[in-house]
């Protein structure tokens, strides 16, 4: 019985990542190996196969060194360590930092939240409360990752690459995902009237930015160069959540239909490079698409179906 069950059990598994392979979303990147089934694994197991499996000329080993799933880039080790993912020395210093975000990163718009008085008033306490003192990310990670650890370096980096007509400057790395969304940009522009509509109304696309994130003391991903703003001439709706808080004190209420939201079909030729899109998040940003294949490849090994609605 328990030689039937181990059997059967790794027949479904190879069969899960058969169907993953078949349907994978973007090219250059391969869906990671066979994985534990989720329920299995132990925290940050998921994560650190998922960037492996994005960045594999960039992270060299994973493992399971002192009770922390780690991997190993050049010749540093970071630890998930409560998913701030620190170089291994600096892993007990976890406190000290802002998490780097890993989400399941939904393929239709999740539904908008609904907060009682007391839910609200603790979100909007929050939110004050990082105002006064701005989180803050480690950046050696990132840094590490893409070789970009200062602006000089990161400069260094830095290529011009089109999009549809427009000239954006990226982080290297984005240059051929990047041309592929572009060319389906063009194909659909040619075929689709709303995409059409849209692109005539954008007046450019903003790419590097040596920044923070608004309101925090992290690097924004746009001072990587691994961040893309598309640009209206007038954005028809609200586009950012801090924006929007100004006139909407609770932003988080505010319907789909009131938002600046691109095509669906421009959406999905992002995803399907490896890019999520600002515009599903709880604190919104529907300008924004960062190059995050290792969330792209989360999402799929866990399986996650949804209706397509955007």
């Amino acid at each position: 019985m328990i030689r039937l069950t181990v059997v059967v059990r790794t027949v479904l598994l190879a069969a899960a990542f058969t169907t993953l392979a078949l349907q994978f979303p973007f090219e250059g990147v391969r869906a990671p190996a066979a994985m534990p089934f989720l329920s299995e694994m132990r925290p940050g197991e998921a994560q650190v196969r998922s960037v492996a499996a994005a960045w594999p000329d960039r992270v060299t080993e994973i493992a399971l060194r002192d009770g922390d799933w780690m991997l190993r880039i050049d010749d540093t080790w970071f630890a998930w360590a409560e998913g701030r993912m620190l170089p291994e020395a600096e892993r007990e210093h976890w406190r000290e930092y802002a998490a780097l975000a890993f989400y399941d990163y939904p393929r239709a718009l999740p539904p908008l939240p609904v907060l009682d008085a007391e839910a609200s008033a603790r979100l909007r306490a929050r939110v004050a409360a990082e105002q006064r003192h701005p989180p803050r990310r480690s950046e050696k990670f990132l840094g590490t990752l893409l070789e970009a650890p200062n602006r000089i370096s990161t400069e260094s980096r830095l290529v011009r690459t089109e999009i549809a007509g427009y000239s954006v400057t990226v982080h290297e790395r984005l240059r051929e995902p990047l041309s592929r969304v572009s060319r389906e940009l063009e194909f659909l522009r040619k075929v689709d009237p709303q995409v059409s509509a849209y692109m005539r109304q954008l007046v450019d696309m903003n790419g590097y930015n040596y920044r923070y994130v608004e309101g925090t003391r992290s690097r924004s991903l746009h001072s990587y160069g691994t961040a893309i703003d598309l640009i209206p001439k007038r954005a028809d709706g609200f586009s950012y959540w801090q924006w929007a808080m100004n006139k909407v004190p609770d932003w988080w209420t505010i319907p789909y239909g009131q938002r600046w939201m691109p095509p669906r079909a421009i959406v999905r030729a992002f995803e399907r490079q490896g890019f999520v899109w600002g515009g599903k998040w709880f604190f919104f940003d529907t300008m924004h698409f960062e190059y995050r294949p290792e969330i792209i490849l989360l999402r799929a090994s866990a399986g996650l179906r949804e209706k397509e609605e955007y």
